[in-house]
């Protein structure tokens, strides 16, 4: 069993800080996802260009109840999108948002969250309740520690 240590994200990440902290973040993990909250969602553009983008990059596609930080109480799912991470990937969904709380549907799809091969979680994220936080091995925080950009707030939970 893999030890992880739970750092909840203090303060919203944007701007530069936040393609800097996926860049970070990616050695770490090898897939992504993402939530489409189907049938309810009607996506704008920018949601339907960001998967479109992604498509090359899609693994697996699933109807879903519970992700990463979410539990849906109910017969409703959504469409979770599990991508592999690789350097096209990763620029798109920097190159896509500003901000780790700008993943929120219609605009664009739901709660990124990254994943370790394992399918544990590296970074959730929900987004609607501006929650973000990171689980990590004592060696990968001590790995990425010292180049997680400044305005990045962390706390041990």
């Amino acid at each position: 069993m893999i030890e992880l240590s739970t750092y909840d994200i203090a303060e919203p990440v944007t701007g530069d800080d936040y393609g800097e902290l996926l860049r970070v973040l990616a050695p770490v993990a090898t897939r992504f996802g993402l939530i489409v909250q189907m049938p309810f969602a009607v996506l704008h553009e920018p949601a339907r260009e960001v998967l479109e983008r992604l498509g090359g990059h899609l693994v697996d596609a699933m109807d879903t109840q519970a992700w990463p930080g979410s539990q849906i109480v109910g017969r409703m799912t959504v469409e979770r999108f599990l991508f592999r991470l690789d350097a096209e990937s990763l620029e798109v969904l920097v190159s896509s948002a500003s901000s780790l709380y700008d993943w929120v549907n219609p605009m664009l799809p739901e709660d990124l969250h990254f994943l370790r091969s394992d399918g544990s979680v590296v970074l959730g994220t929900v987004a609607q309740e501006d929650d973000a936080w990171l689980q990590l091995t004592p060696a990968e925080y001590e790995g990425i520690a010292a180049r997680i950009p400044r305005g990045v707030v962390l706390r041990r939970a």
